[in-house]
This record gives structure tokens, C-alpha cells and sequence, in this order.
């Protein structure tokens, strides 16, 4: 499959060859940028349209393919980039071997272990879900625009606030009957969580975390206004609040609070420090929080007991059980979707590299291990060159990895679709920023740079 690589080469210096070719690299000079084609144009437009309905698991999903309406997008996408540029191969930079060879020991293992249990049938329907999101899309996205990355980026967050916006104003407005009758029964559970327009309060929970650092990453870079970017943070912590996820609220205050670390002080004292009166504040006069909060997330935060936080002592039976399970599935696993029918609990144990390990065997728990080192360099790489979206990338990485540690598979595109979407801006980011520092001139005169960076991007 052919590849157009829009990484810089491994010397770190941008080469004219590059640049004057038919597709220029994200914040490369105007004078060279060729005209988009017709099939340039159509991706901008439906790149972004993808990423707003990504977190939107349950509507308008076909459950018998597993694909929703963002699926769907971006399957045109890679077929117009296959027809008009090919994909680039180059989707995680200089880790991109890694990252290939960790998947094919994912799936590999997993294929070993179903075919050795005589169940294969359930295989290509995982590995197809596990390829498409973590090797067709990032290919996709690698390949695409700085311009481009950024709306989707936006697109994202929007998404999100609508969604929770809309099911806020659901549970508020009517009684549970009434929106399972006549909208759908996941957006609120029995006991009163949110779970919106995913299905499920922990993962509402997990994409309102992913918008929020996507936020942050845009009010830094100033590619939104406060006066737009406070009424989406307001929906979006709203949405967690009333998912009542544990795990969600611990993100978010360990991913907000490294970016914030690891940024300049201009930017603490402008972003942060507001937040913390504001919350301060709320706190203080006793504003109104639901009592499923209350009860699942206040009570674990206020005692530090995290065993108080909804199901977290069903799940660590899981956990015991596949830790012990695990010895006798080290060399050859009990394959795709095995861990369900071993179980005498008869349901996935609800930790992904335990799930691996058990269904794959070493070699697909090595490979998981091998893809989440690849991402972990590859974003020290991107910080070397810009802070704010190196450190953007290793914040959303790091929710992923806690969520990884809570949840069974997660080829499921509102799980590792923002991931891939931030790290492929982030990367795109750096390149724009590193050609900047540079300044090269060619042809004897430096030419105006479009990058649209600014100073705080680092």
C-alpha cells in the first residue's frame, strides 16, 4: 500500500524534495502548498464530521457490524485517501515499526489461541475491529492536514458537550420510563448515571476526560475563546458529574493537572487559578451535585476508600480469578472472546492486560506492553519539540492506560479513536512548531510561514 510520509526524515532537518511534493507536510510554507484536490476538500469536511460523532456509540450504531455513524465516515475517508494519496504508514513517527509489530502480537497471539481451542469464528470479528482502529485510522489520520486535525480536534469537543447537553437535559426534563420509551435506554441507567450518547456511564465518563484535554490543548494554543471554551467545559464536567464515575473523576484531575504542571506559569495563573475559585466557590456555597455522585465518587473521594466507588469490589473478584487463570494461558491463550466462556462468572474480567494475557497468551500481552511503549516515546518525541502537544499526547495516553486497567477489550472507536486523533494532531503540531524555530530559507529568501502557532505552544 503506498504511503506518503509526512513525518520529518530522522535527521530532524526539512528537505525542499519533501515540501515541493504533491502533498506538503501540516505547517509548511504557502508558496509550496499545491491546490487541494476534490478528494482533499471532502475529507476536510467529513474528517471532521467523524470525530463529532465519535463518542456517540449508541446512536445510530449497527450493532450487528459494530459500526456507528463515525465508523461509517471514516471508512469513506480511507477509501478516498487510498484512491487519491494512499495511506501513511508513518502513524506513529519513528515508533511506527513498533507500533505495527505490537499489533501483529496482539492479534497473533490471539489468533494461536483460538485456533488451538477449536473456536475461530470470533477471531476475524476482533481483529477487524482491533485493525480498523488502531492501524487503518491512524494511518488516516497521519496523513491529513494540520488544518484538518485541528477541526476534527474541535469537532470532538463539541460532540461531547452536545451529547451531554442533550442527555442533561433529558434526565432533568422527563422520568427514565419516558427516555427508554422513546429515546434510548442507555442514555441513563436504574440508578440515576448518565451514560448519554455511549451507552454506558464509564465510558460517558471516559469521553467527557478526553474532551476536556482536548479543550485545554485548544485554549492554550488559543484556538478557542473563552468566551466559547467555558460554557463546553461547563457541559462537559456537568456530563461527568452526572455519569458518576469514579474513575473518570480521578482522570481528570490526574490528566488537567500534569498538563497544567508542565506548562508555563502564564498559563496556570490564566486557566488554572480561575478553575480553582470557581470550584472553590461552587463547593463552598453548596451548590447542588446529584446524589449518585454523591454517593458513588464523594464518598470514595472524602474517605479514600476506593472500594465505596460502585463496582469496584465485583471487579477485583475478576481480577483475582483471571490473575490465578493466567498460569495455565501463558503460552498458548484461550483465544478471541475465550476469557467469557472460561470464566465461572461467564463475563470478561474487566482488565484489558489481564483479558490479553489470558486470550492471547505472552506474546499478545508483550504486544499490548510493546504498542503502549511505542505511544510513550513517540510522545517524549513530540514534547521534545513542543511541550503543549507532547504533553497533551502523554495525558490522554495516560487516561487510556488507567481505563485499560478497568474495562475488558477496547477496539471500540470512542475508546482509542480520540487517542489516536490527539496524537496525530500532537504530531502534526510538532512539526509545524519545529519548522518554525527553523526558519529555513530556500531559494534564497524566507518565505511566510503557515503555521498559526503561538508562543505558548512551546
Amino acid at each position: 500500500m503506498a504511503a506518503i510520509l509526512t513525518q520529518l526524515p530522522d535527521g530532524g532537518t526539512p528537505r525542499p524534495d519533501i515540501l515541493r511534493g504533491p502533498f506538503r507536510m501540516p505547517g509548511t510554507y504557502r508558496a509550496v502548498r499545491a491546490p487541494e484536490s476534490p478528494y482533499d476538500r471532502a475529507i476536510g469536511f467529513l474528517l471532521p464530521a467523524a470525530a463529532f460523532f465519535l463518542s456517540w456509540w449508541q446512536v445510530g450504531r449497527i450493532p450487528a457490524f459494530n459500526l456507528t455513524m463515525s465508523d461509517i465516515i471514516l471508512i469513506v475517508c480511507i477509501l478516498l485517501m487510498l484512491v487519491s494519496r494512499g495511506l501513511n504508514a508513518r502513524m506513529m513517527g519513528r515508533m511506527s515499526v513498533l507500533w505495527v509489530g505490537g499489533l501483529v502480537m496482539l492479534l497473533g497471539g490471539m489468533l494461536v489461541g483460538s485456533t488451538m481451542h477449536g473456536d475461530f469464528a470470533r477471531w476475524p470479528v476482533v481483529a477487524g475491529q482491533y485493525a480498523f482502529a488502531l492501524l487503518l485510522i491512524p494511518m488516516v489520520l497521519a496523513n491529513c492536514s494540520l488544518a484538518t486535525l485541528r477541526k476534527a480536534a474541535n469537532a470532538y469537543v463539541w460532540g461531547v458537550a452536545v451529547s451531554q447537553a442533550v442527555g442533561i437535559a433529558l434526565v432533568n426534563l422527563f422520568s427514565r420510563d419516558m427516555i427508554n420509551q422513546y429515546v434510548n435506554k442507555y442514555v441513563v441507567t436504574g440508578n440515576g448515571r448518565l451514560g448519554a450518547f455511549t451507552g454506558e456511564p464509564n465510558s460517558n465518563g471516559a469521553v467527557c476526560v478526553f474532551a476536556l484535554i482536548f479543550l485545554l490543548h485548544a485554549v492554550i494554543e488559543k484556538r478557542l475563546r473563552p468566551v466559547t471554551a467555558v460554557p463546553l467545559a461547563l457541559v462537559i464536567v456537568a456530563g461527568m458529574v452526572y455519569s458518576a464515575s469514579f474513575t473518570a473523576f480521578s482522570c481528570t484531575i490526574l490528566a488537567i493537572g500534569f498538563v497544567l504542571a508542565l506548562s508555563r506559569i502564564r498559563t496556570v495563573i490564566t486557566i488554572a487559578l480561575p478553575v480553582v475559585l470557581v470550584v472553590a466557590a461552587y463547593v463552598g456555597l453548596g451548590g447542588p451535585v446529584p446524589a449518585v455522585f454523591e454517593q458513588r465518587v464523594g464518598e470514595a473521594v472524602v474517605s479514600g476508600d476506593p472500594t465505596k466507588a460502585g463496582t469496584f469490589v465485583g471487579r477485583s473478584v475478576l481480577i483475582q480469578e483471571a490473575w490465578q487463570m493466567s498460569s495455565d494461558n501463558l503460552l498458548i491463550g484461550l483465544g478471541s472472546d475465550g476469557y467469557r466462556k472460561a470464566s465461572v462468572y461467564g463475563m470478561p474480567v474487566h482488565q484489558l492486560y489481564l483479558l490479553v494475557l489470558n486470550e492471547g497468551g505472552i506474546v499478545s500481552f508483550l504486544g499490548l506492553s510493546l504498542m503502549f511503549a511505542a505511544m510513550f516515546v513517540h510522545g517524549a518525541f513530540i514534547a521534545g519539540r513542543s511541550r503543549t502537544d507532547g504533553v497533551s499526547a502523554l495525558a490522554i495516553l495516560g487516561v487510556f492506560f488507567l481505563y485499560a486497567m478497568s474495562l475488558p477489550h477496547m477496539f471500540a472507536r470512542m475508546w482509542n479513536g480520540p487517542v489516536m486523533l490527539m496524537f496525530a494532531l500532537a504530531t502534526a503540531g510538532a512539526a509545524a512548531s519545529f519548522i518554525s524555530a527553523r526558519r529555513p530559507s530556500w531559494n534564497g529568501r524566507d518565505r511566510t510561514l503557515e503555521t498559526e502557532r503561538t508562543s505558548e505552544a512551546g
